[in-house]
């Protein structure tokens, strides 16, 4: 009988359940919130809803002044985030000549952040000039921008159907 209280104290003492010690729950629940934060990164949202340019404008109650005045400014991001990532690669490339490598690495994740906010505020441009909400990136990089025509506009003809009956 003395063996399995001994059991009982040194269970006590010494927790031998590994899942609690580790904390099993708390290192499935953060796995799982980094999945959902990894693919709400990396998964574009699909639109609940489409609407065109003008449309946009309408609800937003924006005038031709404002659409103007955003150029300027996004024009303006764009110039300072390409400047500045420009100036934090050149930055990052004298430190890993220098030898010191955790400050250029670091320097070139500063500089990738600010060229993505550089193609963002470009982007967003591009969709403005061009009118068009939903740009693809090909069409970005083709600077065109590809018009759906509307179903109603459409239609087709063919000889068949052009010719009448009394016509034969």
């Amino acid at each position: 009988m003395t063996a399995p209280r001994s059991r009982k104290v040194l269970s006590r003492i010494f927790d031998v359940r590994v899942d609690r010690w580790m904390s099993w729950d708390y290192l499935s629940e953060t796995a799982d919130r980094y999945k959902v934060l990894l693919v709400d990164m990396v998964i574009p949202k699909k639109a609940t809803y489409s609407e065109t340019f003008d449309e946009a404008l309408e609800r937003m109650q924006l005038t031709q002044e404002d659409i103007n005045q955003r150029k300027q400014e996004f024009t303006r991001l764009f110039y300072f985030f390409l400047a500045l990532s420009l100036l934090v690669v050149c930055y990052a490339l004298y430190m890993a000549f220098r030898g010191y490598m955790v400050p250029a690495l670091i320097s070139f994740c500063l500089a990738f952040y600010a060229f993505t906010q550089a193609f963002r505020f470009n982007f967003w441009l591009f969709q403005i000039k061009h009118r068009k909400l939903g740009c693809t990136i090909k069409e970005w990089m083709n600077s065109t921008v590809n018009h759906t025509p509307k179903k109603e506009v459409i239609v087709k003809r063919t000889k068949d159907i052009s010719k009448s009956k009394d016509d034969e």
